[in-house]
């Protein structure tokens, strides 16, 4: 199974969206199938982990598998699909998405999806209101049994805190 395959008609799709943005904006039920696509390869990592991943005493050590190629080419789409089609579109459609792989107990790698997927958002919120009622369930991810899950949730609050600078530490700090 070549990942590089299955990233191809992904890819094509990503590339006329940045070219014509109308021709998926016309119809938002193309973009929700493209993102159902997009996560759909983000969850499809290898379900076993690396013994590393439970060691916490050194995160720098811990070596990417090949199947996080996916994750990092889910993350790379929604942020080309949110600077071609536009926050106010992409947006609330990520978020829509995000919040059904988060309550998702069965496997943890929606969750990890689910909340790579939304650290890519972060530079395109203007108002911290957009994303409010989903920090906290953010914040909860980072005490998630699973360690790939955990790392994504504090990654996701760092991206935010980076791109949303006090925003988020006025309105969390007594939460993070």
């Amino acid at each position: 199974d070549n990942v590089s395959i299955r990233h191809q008609p992904v890819e094509f799709l990503i590339t006329v969206a940045e070219r014509q943005p109308s021709l998926l904006t016309e119809n938002e039920q193309y973009l929700k199938d493209l993102l159902d696509c997009v996560f759909k390869l983000m969850i499809e990592i290898d379900p076993e982990i690396d013994e590393q991943w439970g060691d916490p005493r050194d995160p720098a050590q811990i070596k990417e598998e090949v199947d996080a190629d996916t994750v990092v080419f889910g993350k790379e789409v929604i942020d080309r699909l949110c600077s071609s089609i536009g926050e106010d579109i992409m947006l609330p459609l990520i978020c829509q998405l995000v919040e059904v792989t988060l309550k998702n107990e069965e496997d943890w790698r929606y969750k990890n999806a689910g909340l790579s997927a939304f650290s890519q958002i972060a530079e395109y919120v203007a108002d911290i209101e957009q994303i409010a009622e989903m920090i906290p369930t953010v914040i909860k991810h980072c005490e998630h049994p699973h360690p790939k899950v955990r790392h994504s949730a504090v990654h996701c609050l760092g991206q935010f805190a980076t791109d949303l600078k006090h925003h988020l530490t006025e309105n969390y700090h007594e939460t993070v």
